[in-house]
């Protein structure tokens, strides 16, 4: 009994050796093991920019990528329809998250576009080729560019967009009081100290506002015309959201008013507002490589352009 246990271990070990060695095999057969379907340069590209229509060769008559990976998760990644990434006809299929764009062009080759990696983290992923019984990767690790620059903008402000209006918002409620026998002077632009000009920007481009992290953000949009005057013409943030500056400088001019002696004035304030809404398109170099990328958005502004003062005798 106990040789008979014996011999059917042994005859077991023998078994599950002789099928591993047979799966072995026919993992060995289905792929290549050197399969060579793109050029050893390519196999790793350390990059600090993006690039467009980038065109790699395939070393096959027929290929297919059947997957893009993470290249440290492993996990797949997902096409804008929400299904695994693969490249199989000439169809260009674009990454959920918009950075990654891929395509089989007609003369068989692979063309790729990447967008600008702006986050601190490099993005590193991995690209699966197939092609009979031959089975490739190659990988990129892209970084973030050293610096960007603007170096083309339109700007364009939307027809009938336009408003001109009068309003107290942020203008204040002064009691001015001279209880002394000598006429005083009072500042009352003070009324003012809480108008802002706003401006706004919006954009679901990617990497519309990215691009200017730690670097100057200001940006000079199109001076502002009313009447054959110009009302603003500065710099502002770009940013998005909506960013405020006063209305009245610290080291601006100010405006007076006497009080006779023991006379009391009610202050107010009104202001004529313009506003505007423009939609703006911004060429972006990356300064290292030269790669130019296009984001666009709309930008609406609000100028106070004339101060009102109001004066009331109090009630």
């Amino acid at each position: 009994m106990q040789r008979l246990a014996i011999l059917k271990t042994s005859l077991f070990f023998t078994v599950v050796v002789f099928l591993s060695g047979m799966m072995t095999s026919c993992v060995k057969d289905e792929f290549d093991a050197d399969p060579d379907l793109v050029d050893p340069e390519v196999k790793e590209r350390k990059l600090n920019t993006g690039f467009t229509d980038d065109v790699i060769d395939i070393k096959a008559e027929t290929w297919s990528i059947p997957y893009v990976k993470g290249g440290i998760t492993g996990e797949l990644l997902k096409d804008s329809n929400g299904e695994p990434f693969k490249v199989e006809g000439n169809d260009s299929i674009v990454l959920d998250q918009g950075w990654l764009s891929m395509m089989k062009t007609a003369d068989n080759k692979l063309k790729m576009t990447l967008k600008e990696n702006f986050s601190d983290s490099p993005r590193h992923f991995i690209i699966g080729i197939i092609s009979d019984n031959k089975k490739d990767e190659f990988a990129i690790i892209q970084s973030r560019g050293e610096a960007y620059e603007l170096v083309d903008k339109k700007i364009t402000e939307v027809p009938d967009s336009r408003k001109v209006y009068k309003s107290n918002e942020g203008c204040t409620t002064i009691t001015f009081v001279n209880d002394t026998d000598k006429p005083k002077q009072v500042v009352t632009s003070e009324v003012f100290k809480n108008v802002k000009y706003s401006s706004e920007f919006k954009s679901q481009d990617y990497g519309a506002f990215e691009w200017v992290r730690g670097q100057d953000s200001l940006i000079f949009m199109d001076e502002l015309l009313h009447e054959g005057s110009i009302y603003w013409t500065k710099q502002v943030p770009y940013v998005s959201g909506t960013t405020y500056e006063n209305y009245i400088k610290p080291d601006g001019s100010k405006e007076e008013l006497t009080l006779r002696p023991f006379d009391t004035k009610v202050v107010s304030g009104e202001m004529t507002y313009i506003e505007r809404t423009c939609n703006y398109t911004f060429t972006i170099r990356n300064k290292t490589s030269g790669n130019r990328f296009v984001v666009s958005g709309t930008w609406q502004q609000k100028v106070p352009i004339i101060s009102h003062t109001l004066l009331n005798d109090p009630k």
